[in-house]
C-alpha cells in the first residue's frame, strides 16, 4: 500500500509539533523511494514558508563513504535550511545530535551544474559550522525515502566567523570536535566527499535537475566531518578547523 506524499508530510509535521517519533514509513508502505522522499520534502518546505519561515540555504547529508555504505546509497542527499533553524528551539527537539561541518556562503545565484573548478566563482565565504539534527524516525532508523521526507533530519545550525574563500588545501586542514573541552573526534574537511567543494558540485547538479535556484547569500552546509554526538543540556560543543576558525554551541 502506498502513502500519499501530502498525508506523509502532515504526519511528519504533527510528529514534529508533538515532539514524538515515528516508525519508518518504508516498513509499512510501498514506493518510499528517493523521488517520493523529495516530493514530501517539497511539501514540507512549502508549508513552512506559508507559515512564515523562509529558506536561507541548503544542506548535504550522507557525505561520507561509511554513511553511504550503511544506507546503500552512492551519492549525497540534499535538504533545506530555514531562518528558524538558525535559532533552533532546542527544547522542542526529541533526539537531537550535533555534528561538525564546513559551511559555504553563496556570492551568486546557484542554478546550474558546475564543475569543481567553477565552485569558487559562486562563493563569497567559508566557515566552520555545527549542525543540529533531530530525526522523526525512532532511533534514527530510516531508509533513503524516509530521511529525505524528513528533510534529512535538519533541525538547526550555528556558523562561525565567515572567512574569505580559499579552496586550495581546505580539505586537508586539521579539525577537531570537542564536547566540554574534551576532543571526541580528530578529523579534517576531507571527510566530506574527499573535498567539501564536491558537496557544492553535487548540489549544483541537484538544483539544475530540479529547475531550482539557490540565491546569493544562501548558506550551504557541506556535510559532517565526524559522527554526530547527542545534544544534551549543560554542555558546550565546539568544532575547530585549523586556519579557518571555530563554531560553538552551548546549552549551559
Amino acid at each position: 500500500m502506498s502513502l500519499d506524499p501530502h498525508e506523509a508530510a502532515a504526519l511528519l509535521a504533527a510528529a514534529r509539533r508533538e515532539r514524538r517519533t515515528l516508525p519508518r514509513f518504508s516498513d509499512e508502505h510501498d514506493g518510499v523511494d528517493e523521488a517520493w522522499g523529495y516530493d514530501v520534502q517539497d511539501l514540507d518546505r512549502a508549508a513552512r514558508v506559508a507559515a512564515g519561515e523562509w529558506v536561507v540555504g541548503a544542506k548535504l547529508g550522507l557525505t561520507s563513504e561509511a554513511k553511504q555504505r550503511t544506507m546503500h546509497v552512492h551519492q549525497p542527499i540534499v535538504g533545506f535550511l530555514t531562518d528558524a533553524m538558525a535559532a533552533p528551539d532546542l527544547g522542542g527537539l526529541v533526539q537531537p545530535r550535533v555534528e561538525p561541518e564546513v559551511a559555504f556562503r553563496l556570492g551568486a545565484d546557484l542554478d546550474r551544474a558546475l564543475g569543481r573548478g567553477e565552485i569558487a566563482s559562486v562563493l563569497d565565504g567559508v566557515a566552520v559550522a555545527l549542525e543540529v539534527i533531530d530525526s522523526r524516525w525512532t532511533g534514527y532508523h530510516f531508509r533513503l525515502g524516509d530521511v529525505l521526507a524528513d528533510n534529512t533530519s535538519a533541525a538547526g545550525f550555528v556558523v562561525g566567523e565567515w572567512r574569505g574563500v580559499d579552496l586550495e588545501g581546505l580539505a586537508n586542514l586539521a579539525a577537531t570536535f570537542a564536547v566540554d573541552g574534551e576532543v571526541v573526534s580528530t578529523t579534517s574537511p576531507a571527510a566530506i566527499l574527499g573535498d567539501p567543494s564536491e558537496a557544492l558540485v553535487h548540489l549544483s547538479r541537484h538544483l539544475e535537475a530540479r529547475g531550482e535556484t539557490l540565491p546569493a547569500g544562501s548558506v550551504v552546509l557541506a556535510g559532517a566531518m565526524a559522527d554526530a554526538v547527542p545534544l544534551t543540556e549543560g554542555r558546550r560543543f565546539e568544532a575547530v578547523v585549523e586556519g579557518l576558525g571555530s563554531a560553538v554551541l552551548s546549552t549551559l
